[in-house]
């Protein structure tokens, strides 16, 4: 029925500081939102049809979660992203091999927004099912 999921969204509360942010990633401006004219929004594109849509909000509060716990990015190649982020001053958590078999680091963006960046490996839980305890 689905084929995956098409975007998360996220609310921010300086949409240009949010926007250059995420360009450091990588990710490219697919289009903008306006509202009355001014900027309000964008579509950040991660890979062909993959994306995070932000919107600003300045009212929002220090503590930004709406229910959502983080979205994770797929990788081929840890180190290299790893080496990218370090590149671009981008601070990132250690590469960790999760309960999943699956290598993993974490980021958060200018609001906090957390989210993981992740590479499967051949014994990740994710290709290979089953059931796993979870370590956190």
């Amino acid at each position: 029925m689905f084929k995956r999921i098409a975007h998360v969204c996220l609310y921010v509360r300086d949409l240009q500081r949010s926007v250059d942010f995420y360009g450091k990633l990588g990710f490219t401006t697919k289009f903008r939102f306006t509202r009355e004219g001014a900027p309000f929004g964008a579509y950040m594109e991660i890979a062909d049809g993959n994306y995070v849509e932000i919107f600003e909000d300045r009212n929002l509060g220090e503590v930004v979660n709406t229910g959502i716990a983080h979205f994770c990015l797929e990788t081929e190649d840890m180190d290299a992203v790893m080496a990218t982020l370090k590149g671009r001053g981008v601070p990132f958590t250690e590469k960790k091999l999760g309960c999943d078999n699956t290598y993993q680091i974490w980021l958060a963006d200018p609001d906090g927004n957390k989210f993981e960046v992740h590479q499967y490996t051949s014994t990740s839980t994710q290709r290979t099912g089953g059931v796993i305890e979870a370590d956190w």
